[in-house]
């Protein structure tokens, strides 16, 4: 009888452990499967040979206007991998400036980088009446409105406009658990365009 009950509990264990062996597997499969699933929810292939701003085709011809103006503004993305860093700027070091759509006055907060101004995504998307999804594995952020759709991810300077790549004039970047991008991409993919008035000190934004 004893001898009996002792098997039992012997059974017993066995099944018990390879229950919990078995989820634990099943667990960090699951895992894998959800963190392989976000890295691909946005261009499986994305094309990290070509992120780099020395390796985008150009025409010298077509683009020796359009890196004058790159080179020259910080508020216009010429989708073109050229950038002055000597560009001047409305503020030099990080800072909240003033910014004006649609006759709504609201506060942003700028980096200042490489004669580009970076601006959170997220922040910028909600004064443009845009929607965003941030994927934290990948690093990558969707800023989306009715007509236009813009995709980037940090630590490259390729952006993704409605599926068609172009090259950013400086690299975003993770900040603050979201990304940040030039100002002039986002506001310009979204269908805006940004003047800089120094006497208000106050940015605005205009449909295009």
């Amino acid at each position: 009888m004893v001898r009996k009950m002792k098997k039992g509990w012997i059974f017993l264990l066995t099944v018990v452990l390879l229950f919990s062996i078995g989820s634990s597997v099943f667990a960090d499969g699951d895992h894998e499967k959800k963190e392989h699933h976000e890295k691909n929810e946005y261009y499986e292939k994305w094309d990290d040979d070509h992120d780099d701003e020395h390796n985008w085709e150009s025409n010298d011809q077509e683009d020796a206007v359009i890196d004058t103006v790159q080179s020259q503004y910080w508020n216009i993305w010429s989708k073109q991998p050229v950038n002055d860093v000597n560009k001047k700027l409305p503020i030099t070091t990080p800072g909240n400036l003033s910014a004006s759509i649609n006759g709504k006055v609201t506060k942003l907060y700028f980096i200042p980088q490489d004669g580009e101004m970076l601006v959170s995504g997220e922040a910028i998307a909600e004064v443009l009446g845009a929607e965003t999804k941030f994927y934290p594995l990948s690093k990558i952020l969707v800023l989306k409105n009715e007509k236009q759709e813009l995709i980037v991810r940090a630590d490259s300077n390729a952006a993704y406009e409605n599926k068609v790549k172009n090259p950013m004039p400086v690299k975003a970047t993770a900040y603050e658990k979201t990304v940040y991008l030039p100002v002039s991409v986002a506001a310009n993919a979204l269908g805006y365009r940004i003047t800089w008035n120094e006497e208000k000190k106050t940015l605005f934004f205009t449909s295009i």
